[in-house]
């Protein structure tokens, strides 16, 4: 294989795009814009299309290609609105989370956990009567239930 020679080839380009096994044709004459050659294309319906470029240098060349075109399973406007919406929720969270951070642990006393963890201690132990401190009655023995 040797080297591309010549002057720079500059345009214009032929495309040509169309539903396989099907008649009805789109061509676009393209222009050379700044570097490269652009377009846009909207396919009506999902399927396998031909896709031709030709040219004309020193003779005429056709490049040919298959492209598959697949339907959008969710309208443009749901999709944009599914991604704003989980990248928010992100962003909230990681707020939260950055927040929660900076504020740094609180005392084990004011935490609701800690809390919860001494009501269950508490009432496991034997509690003392209520009644006057000069009883002579014996404390409530917690495993007789008496």
């Amino acid at each position: 294989m040797g080297a591309f020679q010549g002057a720079e080839f500059t345009g214009p380009l032929t495309l040509t795009v169309h539903l396989k096994d099907s008649p009805a044709q789109v061509t676009k004459t393209l222009t050379r814009d700044g570097v490269n050659w652009h377009t846009e294309l909207t396919f009506d319906e999902p399927g396998l299309y031909e896709l031709e470029v030709r040219y004309q240098n020193t003779h005429l060349k056709v490049l040919t290609g298959y492209v598959t075109v697949a339907s959008q399973p969710l309208p443009q406007g749901l999709s944009w609105g599914l991604l704003v919406l989980a990248s928010g929720t992100a962003l909230v969270w990681g707020v939260r989370g950055a927040i929660r951070r900076l504020k740094g642990p609180t005392s084990p006393a004011s935490t609701p956990d800690s809390a919860e963890a001494q009501a269950p201690a508490t009432s496991a132990e034997p509690t003392a009567p209520t009644g006057s401190s000069d009883s002579t009655a014996p404390a409530a023995d917690a495993a007789s239930n008496r």
